[in-house]
């Protein structure tokens, strides 16, 4: 029996585990992770399908990743009962600017650049003179209800989890398997060792605002309100390389006032709570195979703040160069493990 050992129960590492067990249902396959749902980076994200801190990732790898994971939370949301919602956003700025055409831009709904008319619109219902923007229609997840859906649907198909800290991708936990997926997230500095990983330190703040029907991203400010069919996210920041996990209270300030001055309303939100966590920084989202004495890895990390918009289209990328890998597995190999 092939073994494959997953690292990482976030997003990445538990949709990797998912589609590698239901492909091939007779592989032993195992989740290796110190924290679970509902206690991952992941499930503090504002759950927003939206390219964001991918670094020099290519456009035509966003592209690809990004459209299967929004064609895979369309088919969640059409089918109903998965907490996803489909919104508006606005990506606005207050300077003049050029606007980029993205490539996944003909792939989304509604993508538009935002004329002097729309822009004059939005600045004064935001107090804000905006000079720039874009708008087109996306998807806010409650990510800890779609990381339970996976974790589930996981389960369902016997796949197994261990809770362990594994010490490097050398652990002896990990000698019986064959294929060893990294979803390591921050935690592939250490793990791999990987110097490029970092960290970009995000702290927002939850409120219960539900008149708010679309998102709004000020790129110039860092601010950004996020609603989705439970709460609301109020946003952010991205600081790289901190390390701290605890609260902040200036942070605190900067976001709630920040937000406040954009949407005057949420002086009457209610506060569910303030949350930090670590982003996955990298100049490049990671995502190829690599041989080391003899064992198979796939690395699958540094998403930055696009765990949630690359997660399934990833996924599927794991998936065949797992398949490509399955050659170089030699039969002796596999009977000498069990």
């Amino acid at each position: 029996m092939v073994k494959i050992a997953i690292i990482g129960a976030g997003v990445n590492g538990l949709t990797c585990a998912l589609k590698i067990k239901e492909k091939y249902s007779d592989f032993d396959v195992t989740i290796f992770s110190e924290e679970f749902t509902p206690n991952t980076t992941g499930d503090g994200s504002g759950g927003l399908w939206y390219p964001y801190l991918c670094g020099n990732t290519s456009q035509e790898k966003l592209t690809k990743w990004g459209i299967e994971t929004y064609q895979f939370l369309h088919d969640l949301w059409y089918t109903g009962g998965y907490h996803i919602s489909l919104i508006p956003i606005y990506e606005l700025y207050r300077g003049k600017r050029e606007v980029l055409r993205p490539r996944w831009a003909d792939l989304v709904f509604g993508y538009r650049e935002l004329d002097m008319r729309q822009l004059d619109h939005l600045s004064r219902m935001h107090s804000i003179n905006y000079a720039a923007g874009r708008s087109f229609t996306t998807f806010v997840i409650q990510a800890p209800k779609l990381l339970e859906y996976l974790y589930k649907r996981y389960k369902a198909a016997n796949g197994k989890v261990v809770k362990a800290k594994l010490s490097s991708l050398s652990d002896p936990l990990l000698m019986a398997y064959h294929v060893v997926v990294n979803c390591t997230g921050v935690g592939a500095k250490q793990l791999v060792p990987d110097d490029r990983v970092f960290p970009i330190r995000g702290q927002i703040a939850k409120v219960k605002a539900p008149w708010l029907n679309y998102t709004i991203v000020d790129e110039d400010s860092g601010h950004y309100v996020i609603p989705n069919d439970a709460l609301c996210v109020l946003g952010g920041t991205h600081q790289e390389q901190d390390y701290r996990r605890e609260l902040d209270d200036e942070n605190k300030d900067f976001i709630v006032s920040g937000c406040k001055q954009m949407i005057p309303g949420l002086k009457y939100a209610e506060l569910i709570q303030h949350w930090a966590g670590l982003r996955p920084g990298r100049d490049e989202v990671r995502l190829e195979t690599e041989e080391r004495g003899g064992k198979v890895y796939i690395h699958n990390y540094g998403h930055g703040g696009s765990g949630l918009t690359l997660f399934w289209g990833c996924g599927d990328s794991v998936v065949q160069l797992l398949e490509e890998s399955l050659s170089s597995i030699k039969p002796s190999d596999i009977k000498s493990k069990l």
